[in-house]
């Protein structure tokens, strides 16, 4: 039997969330790694929840996610801008839809409205490009015009700043993706996702983010989780604002305004400081490795370093602006 999920009631909770591929088979590489990225910042830009960071492993992923209260007064408002403005409504939708399915909604907005189409037929077809569901939206002399934009647009805003919808369809596009990649039927992950609360005292959040990022150091996959680019550490190392905003909220900085430069230094200098602390191997009273991670010689090295990047080979060059070291070769940051 399902047992139900347990849901904070602040105005921001925050989920350590956790998928496994079916029988946890080895099967996610560079290309579905990659694949899975660039669909959870498409879907986190939709739905209006945020990933503070995250990691995708070669049968699993972890998320910490951020998700806002619908029924706040900053949301409602929010959802009820969509609700009234159609070209912000299409604006919210185009990360996640292409080009043919936005055409296809924003003709029958136009149809509801009671905007004519172009001389040219433009409403022909206009069923096929929509969701089947929606095609009621056509005409119904017992709605009103708003009634008919509400009843049209409530199934894509009800998907907002939900988690089980924004981690299930993540899942659900990543299977059709891959299964049609591959010609392959049947589901592709175990279960549904498991999802944590995360709460508790300040560091808590941090913590967690850390143990997220130090995945493939614990797994003896790499030493550094800078090494490893499906992680949001390696991300926000590449320069990317998404992944930075992430570091500062959990490390309570969320309202800083300055995220970059010096500023970024300072904070990326706090939460390497953490990762390498969290990512040191453990070992028991008979000196048999328990877990994986830093030798003491290796978090020595960081500690006299004052937890900035070490330089690494002779092949690569420091960025300023991106906060990393970046291979002239293959212009990766590591």
């Amino acid at each position: 039997m399902r047992t139900s999920r347990i849901l904070g009631d602040g105005p921001c909770n925050y989920y350590h969330v956790l998928s496994r591929v079916i029988e946890r088979r080895f099967i996610l590489g560079e290309q579905e790694q990659e694949h899975f990225r660039k669909l959870m910042r498409a879907q986190e830009a939709f739905s209006g929840v945020r990933v503070l960071t995250w990691n995708c492993m070669s049968n699993h992923f972890h998320m910490l996610v951020a998700v806002e209260d619908r029924e706040s007064e900053e949301v409602q408002s929010e959802l009820a801008r969509l609700l009234v403005g159609d070209e912000a409504f299409l604006a919210r939708l185009k990360p996640l839809y292409t080009g043919d399915a936005l055409d296809g909604i924003r003709k029958m907005l136009k149809v509801i409205r009671g905007r004519d189409a172009d001389e040219s037929g433009e409403s022909a077809g206009v069923e096929n490009a929509v969701e089947a569901e929606d095609v009621f939206a056509m005409g119904n002399p017992t709605l009103t015009t708003e009634e008919e934009i509400e009843r049209f647009k409530r199934p894509y805003l009800e998907r907002l700043y939900d988690l089980s919808a924004f981690v299930g369809e993540i899942k659900q596009r990543f299977s059709q993706w891959y299964n049609l990649r591959i010609e392959r039927n049947g589901p592709l992950w175990e279960d549904r996702f498991k999802s944590v609360l995360v709460e508790g005292e300040p560091g808590v959040l941090a913590t967690v983010a850390a143990y997220i990022d130090l995945n493939a150091v614990r797994a003896g996959i790499v030493k550094d989780p800078r090494e490893w680019r499906w992680c949001g550490y390696a991300e926000a190392l590449k320069g990317q604002r998404i992944a930075r905003n992430g570091v500062y909220e959990v490390l309570g900085e969320a309202n800083a305004a300055r995220r970059d430069g010096e500023a970024w230094k300072k904070v990326h200098r706090r939460y390497r400081q953490l990762l390498m602390e969290e990512g040191r191997q453990l070992r028991d009273e008979e000196n048999r490795l328990v877990r994986k991670g830093l030798t003491p010689e290796e978090f020595e090295a960081e500690e006299k370093r004052g937890f900035e990047l070490a330089a690494p080979a002779s092949s690569a060059v420091f960025c300023g602006w991106a906060g990393a070291w970046e291979c002239r070769i293959c212009r990766v940051s590591i």
